[in-house]
């Protein structure tokens, strides 16, 4: 593939992803038509407005009322259709001189005054070539057309006129300002409405990706959460979400209302003359050709952007959720250091974002002052000169009045407020069209763990399990779990000791499928866990460990965590078992009392007794503990390990531990070393057979002394 078509194929894959958030606010229709009409009544108000210059200085500045304005309109046509016949009659009879003019009657009842060189053959028409009198025939016709049009247009009104508008030239101009007035209060009711509407479509959009994220972001693999790091994460389900979002609202705000005030002011220009807009907009090209170079470089500016912010976040939420470790090993400073260095990035791609905005607000702003200036210089000629021709290209159809030069200046000039607006919006939509790269990745991500389409039903006896010639690495080329092979009776416990990093906790965490093994099988009473249902398996499952895992909530919640609809008694009763009852009752508020973040307001003891409440209160046939007794405390053991023995009944349990009073709740013991299984059988079995069982009691026992 070449580096063209590349290109072309990574600019479809940004637009599509774009294209999907749009698809998706589209299901607020009804809000973004209501910002459509909004806008576009925001558009007409705003070419009202500006238009608003002709009047003004054709009525009320020659201290005229609109009838005396319309009358004059009508007699000035008419004035022009006379000298217009009688151009067409000296071009359709070049040879022949006619005396007899055509009978017009002036509105105002005068009569024309006509020169005898006024009708007949013209001596510079005759001197002209066929064509060029056959040109000047078809142009003295159109005007004259015009004209007509004119008159019966303004003829039209004229009853209206009369009836309804006042007959004084002050009353007038108060007619004048107060039509501007109720109509800039019209555009700015319709402006709010468009605002909101625009607002509100924004704002689901942001909820609805943050959901689709978040309920991915769930199903992702345990592996997947470690690769992209939680500050990421957290970037993308709110910084991402919130810039497609506002890219959004841009698009059917700002980005549809501007334009069409853009395009509410052209419409109203070329209405005074399209010619001289047309000459107007010549460096149109130039300005959009930049907007495009510049487009394309801001997009990669914001994409290094985000990254460096995601990263900026994450090192903010490590240093903050550790920051015991930082305090006990006085780390403040190199923290400080790694934080200014991410920081600084994210401040110069930042600036980088400034530079190109401002590139685009000053062409935009060059665009309008270059079109302006262009309709000054051209439209100032034709009306000083009193010239329809500039460099013999037609630019009016009839000279152009005072009046009409104005209000065409004044609505280009309206043209410039919306361009600069543009410009504050372009960087928000290339960077909603980068957040959408980074977002919908993680939306169509599927996970790994996958139920399968018919699973099968969970077995509501007690769970016997068999593994089978089990394998498992994180990285191919290095194995974590090497062939394990061995069984757990229905109701039976097994505790799983060996040195650290021999694969234990590893295999308690393919039990409930946070990760699947790499080759060889798990079973629970002879079906592969693996068609299960994910859900119902985990339900079945009773899962402590030595990592305590709290949230910022009421001690009733975080126990009755997993089981929502779980009672006030029931939850005492879990409590009770895991012996937590009685410092929870010590607690300002009881089980109402608030545990802080990650339980930062109980000793690491009480913590672990609020976990294994937790899985008291699940009931589970299967009972999983990695280290879950670790941080008890001496006095509290034994009591913890006599509601242990209790529970434990009637489920089968799998313990990890290297302490030698847990494994007295148990019925065996299985040895590992490096990922294998070293022996499997009860204390005294390998007391007598197993050397390294031998070596890890002694080494606890030397520990305990």
């Amino acid at each position: 593939m070449t580096a063209l078509s590349l290109k072309d194929v990574n600019q479809r894959k940004h637009m599509n992803n774009l294209n999907r958030a749009l698809r998706k606010s589209l299901k607020y229709k009804w809000s973004i038509l209501g910002s459509l009409f909004c806008s576009v009544f925001v558009a007409i108000c705003w070419g009202a407005n500006l238009g608003g210059v002709y009047p003004f200085v054709e009525v009320v500045l020659h201290n005229k009322t609109i009838l005396q304005w319309a009358e004059d309109r009508i007699a000035e046509s008419q004035q022009a259709m006379l000298r217009l016949d009688s151009q067409i009659q000296s071009l359709e009879q070049p040879l022949t001189p006619t005396r007899q003019a055509p009978p017009v009657t002036l509105f105002s009842g005068s009569e024309p005054t006509i020169e005898p060189n006024d009708v007949g053959p013209n001596a510079t028409d005759v001197a002209l070539t066929p064509e060029a009198r056959d040109k000047k025939l078809r142009g003295a016709r159109a005007e004259r057309e015009l004209h007509e049009r004119r008159i019966a247009a303004t003829e039209q009104w004229l009853p209206w006129i009369r009836q309804y508008l006042p007959n004084d030239a002050y009353q007038t101009l108060v007619l004048i300002i107060v039509v501007l007035l109720v109509a800039t209060v019209l555009r700015g009711i319709f402006l709010m409405g468009s605002m909101v509407l625009v607002a509100r479509v924004g704002q689901r959009t942001i909820l609805d990706l943050q959901n689709d994220v978040f309920r991915n972001v769930l199903n992702m693999e345990l592996s997947e959460l470690g690769v992209k790091g939680t500050g990421d994460l957290i970037s993308r389900i709110r910084g991402e979400t919130n810039a497609i979002g506002t890219a959004i609202t841009n698009l059917f705000g700002k980005t549809l209302r501007e334009p069409l005030k853009m395009a509410a002011c052209l419409a109203g220009a070329a209405y005074f003359n399209w010619r001289l807009l047309l000459f107007s907009l010549l460096v149109t090209p130039i300005a959009v050709a930049f907007m495009l170079i510049l487009a394309r470089s801001t997009k990669r500016a914001n994409k290094r952007a985000m990254e460096e912010a995601a990263k900026l976040l994450n090192r903010l939420y490590q240093a903050l959720t550790y920051m015991r470790v930082v305090k006990a090993f006085t780390m403040e400073n190199h923290e400080r250091s790694r934080f200014q260095v991410v920081a600084r990035d994210v401040y110069g791609r930042s600036m980088k974002i400034a530079w190109y905005s401002a590139f685009a607000r000053i062409n935009n702003e060059l665009l309008g002052i270059s079109i302006i200036g262009l309709a000054v210089l051209a439209g100032g000629y034709l009306v000083m000169n009193n010239e329809t021709h500039l460099f013999g290209i037609r630019l009016a159809s009839t000279a152009m009045s005072m009046g009409e030069v104005m209000a065409f200046f004044a609505l280009l000039c309206g043209v410039a407020d919306p361009l600069r607006k543009m410009a504050d919006v372009y960087g928000s939509l290339q960077s909603g069209m980068v957040a959408a790269d980074r977002v919908y990745p993680l939306i169509d991500q599927q996970p790994a763990i996958q139920s399968p389409a018919t699973p099968a039903t969970f077995p509501t006896e007690m769970v016997a399990i068999q593994v089978q010639d089990l394998k498992f690495s994180y990285d191919a080329d290095r194995p974590i779990l090497r062939g394990l092979t061995f069984q757990v009776p229905a109701g039976t416990s097994l505790a799983i000791i060996g040195p650290n990093g021999c694969g234990k906790s590893t295999l308690i965490n393919l039990l409930p499928r946070f990760f699947d093994p790499s080759s060889g099988t798990i079973a629970f009473n002879g079906t592969d866990i693996r068609q299960f249902n994910v859900k119902q398996l985990r339900r079945h499952v009773g899962y402590v460990t030595q990592l305590t895992m709290l949230f910022s909530d009421t001690v009733e919640n975080n126990i009755r965590y997993g089981q929502p609809n779980a009672s006030r008694l029931e939850v005492v009763a879990a409590a009770k078992k895991a012996y937590a009852d009685s410092f929870i009752n010590e607690l300002e508020g009881g089980y109402d009392a608030d545990i802080g973040e990650h339980g930062g307001k109980l000793s690491g003891g009480q913590r672990q007794r609020l976990t294994l409440a937790r899985a008291i209160l699940k009931n589970p046939p299967l009972l999983l503990l990695d280290e879950a007794t670790s941080q008890i405390d001496p006095q509290s053991e034994i009591l913890i390990h006599q509601a242990l023995a209790e529970f434990m009944k009637g489920r089968t349990s799998i313990i990890v531990t290297h302490r030698l009073s847990t494994l007295e709740l148990v019925d065996r013991i299985m040895v590992m070393d490096q990922g294998q299984i070293v022996d499997i059988g009860t204390h005294a079995e390998l007391m007598r057979r197993c050397d390294t069982y031998r070596l890890l009691r002694e080494t606890e026992l030397k520990e305990v002394a």
